[in-house]
């Protein structure tokens, strides 16, 4: 999956989604809504650090945090859990 950040273009690999859909399997609908928004405040977190400085996505070691996160994120949409209805 490609993902778009600051006029930069980021592959996050199908395999690491689908680790994290696994991990995240039992999530939905089990009442453990702290870890929930543990996971939400991480994504929040690494995404406001870009926001404050987009060049820290040229740091090899930053960058793979961010495309974890984005994997994340897209676990998270995919158990339908990323946002509260």
């Amino acid at each position: 999956m490609l993902v778009q950040c600051y006029d930069t273009q980021f592959e996050v690999p199908e395999y690491i989604i689908d680790k994290f859909i696994k991990d995240f399997d039992g999530l939905p609908g089990s009442g453990n809504r702290e870890s929930i928004l543990q996971l939400r405040g991480a994504i929040e977190d690494i995404v406001d650090v870009v926001a404050e400085d987009p060049e820290i996505l040229y740091d090899k070691n930053y960058q793979a945090e961010f495309i974890e996160a984005m994997a994340i994120k897209c676990a998270l949409e995919h158990h339908g859990i990323l946002y509260d209805a």
